[in-house]
């Protein structure tokens, strides 16, 4: 009788815990949720759930919110037991589709309590006072389908103060608009139908500066970004523009740019040659030795370029 006894205790445990790992419940020790989530393939929702006990003695492991979606089971969601544990969030990947909460197990009056979020963020249920047993809510999810742009191509136009940007719309129904940022300060927000932007950068300091295009979807996504950086100012128009020969013994040629002036000065700081729009100076009467051309800009920039006059 005792050998009998002891074999059933034994096929009993052996059942619970096959049951409990066919539910899907993983405690997982020192965390503050008691949850699963199932495998599938497709687009994903997110369902937050926000609890908290008032109590301080945690959820029983045998109460907790069943989610389901069209009848495949996506988990249980629960604090565990822990008197130092007050409050916690969760959230559950699901599908679109009909989303059906259960409670399981006992609700004890003005100690546990949650809210469930929806995939854009939206308060769809909070807990009454008491919940029985079984269901309790379901909400039909529709998943926001969130796509990165991947093509942004930008150009700095220097003399026309301008930054262009241009790119193609993410080809998703949910696309509500496109963020413009530069150097993370949103400038514009224009409609979904656009793929075309000017920035008028003549009153920005000189500098690097960094573009994103942003798609706004309903929901808050996780999006691979999407940028373009450039210089701007005297450090761009250095990089654009060109003295050459250096060493010079007859013309010193400037290109990149347009010109209003040009002043050469000596190794002494006396001004020697003062010409204005033109890119090409003659230097031949100068003798060996250092200049400083300071080349005046159309845009009213200044840069200066140290020239080596030998024969």
């Amino acid at each position: 009788m005792k050998k009998t006894f002891t074999f059933l205790l034994c096929v009993i445990l052996i059942m619970n815990i096959v049951n409990l790992s066919a539910n899907g419940y993983i405690y997982r020790e020192n965390e503050q949720k008691f949850y699963v989530t199932a495998n599938f393939e497709g687009e994903l929702c997110e369902i937050k759930i926000f609890m908290w006990n008032t109590g301080g003695t945690g959820w029983h492991q045998s109460c907790g919110i069943e989610i389901t979606v069209d009848g495949v089971d996506y988990g249980t969601v629960k604090l565990p037991h822990a008197f130092d544990t007050y409050e916690g969030e969760e959230t559950v990947l699901i599908p679109s589709g009909e989303v059906i909460f259960s409670w399981a197990g006992n609700f004890q009056h003005y100690i546990y309590g949650f809210e469930i979020y929806n995939t854009l963020g939206e308060l769809i249920y909070t807990s009454p006072d008491y919940i029985p047993e079984g269901l309790f809510f379901t909400d039909q999810n529709e998943c926001v389908e969130c796509l990165s742009i991947t093509d942004l191509e930008g150009v700095y136009i220097p003399e026309e103060h301008q930054v262009n940007l241009s790119w193609e719309a993410p080809e998703s129904t949910d696309l509500i608009g496109f963020d413009i940022y530069r150097n993370d300060e949103l400038i514009a927000h224009v409609s979904p139908s656009t793929v075309f932007y000017s920035d008028n950068t003549e009153e920005l300091e000189s500098g690097d500066y960094k573009y994103c295009v942003v798609p706004v979807y309903p929901a808050v996504c996780t999006l691979d970004e999407a940028c373009f950086e450039t210089p701007m100012g005297i450090a761009n128009y250095k990089a654009y523009i060109t003295v050459y020969p250096n060493p010079a013994n007859g013309m010193v040629n400037i290109s990149g740019v347009d010109i209003a002036s040009v002043k050469v000065f000596n190794s002494m700081g006396q001004l020697i040659l003062n010409q204005r729009n033109t890119n090409a100076i003659n230097v031949s009467a100068l003798t060996n030795g250092i200049y400083i051309f300071s080349i005046e800009l159309s845009t009213g920039y200044m840069i200066q370029k140290k020239i080596i006059i030998n024969r």
